[in-house]
């Protein structure tokens, strides 16, 4: 392993770790501990390979975490709390200054968005699924391509083709609230034995399993923020309780370059309590 990819594994770690337990007081010693850096390299070497200072991507993560919330009908209080902010006030403005309006505005927003009809989700309990995979920020369309073009890169490489079951991809953030260069996704493979070894950005991680309303999405992946947005609609309209993990697409397809657009089939589970 290069030391460009013992960097970008151990920043990966406190990514994970920030990203499991954000509301909690996370300090500079305890990220450098999970990253196994000393405090004074620390924030040089998370900058470098995340694009931004670990502070700000503390903040972002946790105001992402609360457009989930809001959908999951909490009052404001109850969201700051949970996110990691003490006070109401010091939520409101750190909220504002990131979206461009306050918490009860964007909460006056989603009650607007009430009424609409969808097709009812299949209700599914899923295991853990421990998978492959590698993250690419950016526009979604333009991440995608990158993380499975490297991807496809190491399957390739290790002659993994015949053993791959399932792909997955997270798209963890909403584009509509998040700029788009930071938007974060995984291209994830599950594999019908157990996992192969990692290297360079490539590692292991595990899709949570439970409780997962299940909507199928026909056609083009380009058009799959269409059928988030009714998603967050039926979530909205019927109350729907939401865990704090991030929607998951499952591509029926292994190899969609084979298939016309109109052909391809994706399931997107939502995380639902």
């Amino acid at each position: 392993m290069t030391t460009q990819e013992s960097y970008i594994r151990s920043v990966y770690k406190v990514v994970f770790f920030i990203e499991k337990n954000y509301a909690e007081n996370l300090t500079l010693e305890e990220l450098s501990t999970v990253a196994g850096f000393s405090k004074y390299h620390f924030h040089r070497i998370f900058k470098s390979v995340m694009g931004e200072n670990v502070g700000d991507y503390i903040r972002k993560i946790r105001l992402q975490s609360t457009i989930v919330k809001f959908k999951m009908d909490k009052n404001i209080t109850q969201i700051a709390m949970e996110s990691g902010y003490e006070t109401n006030a010091s939520f409101s403005k750190a909220f504002k200054k990131r979206f461009g309006f306050t918490p009860r505005e964007f909460a006056k927003k989603l009650e607007i968005k009430k009424g609409a009809v969808m097709v009812t989700p299949k209700i599914v309990e899923t295991e853990p699924i421990n998978v492959l995979f590698v993250r690419a920020r950016g526009e979604y369309m333009s991440s995608a391509d990158t993380a499975w073009k490297k991807m496809v890169e190491y399957i390739t490489k290790h002659n993994l083709f015949l053993d791959v079951a399932i792909r997955y991809g997270i798209s963890h953030d909403n584009p509509n609230v998040i700029e788009a260069e930071n938007l974060r996704y995984d291209a994830c493979v599950e594999f019908k034995e157990k996992l192969p070894n990692i290297e360079g950005e490539i590692a292991h991680k595990q899709i949570a399993g439970g409780k997962y309303a299940v909507f199928t999405h026909k056609g083009a992946y380009a058009k799959l923020g269409e059928t988030f947005a009714e998603i967050g609609t039926w979530i909205v309209t019927n109350g729907i309780a939401l865990r704090d993990e991030p929607q998951v697409q499952k591509y029926m397809n292994l190899d969609p370059t084979t298939l016309q657009e109109e052909d391809l089939r994706t399931e997107i589970y939502v995380p639902i309590i």
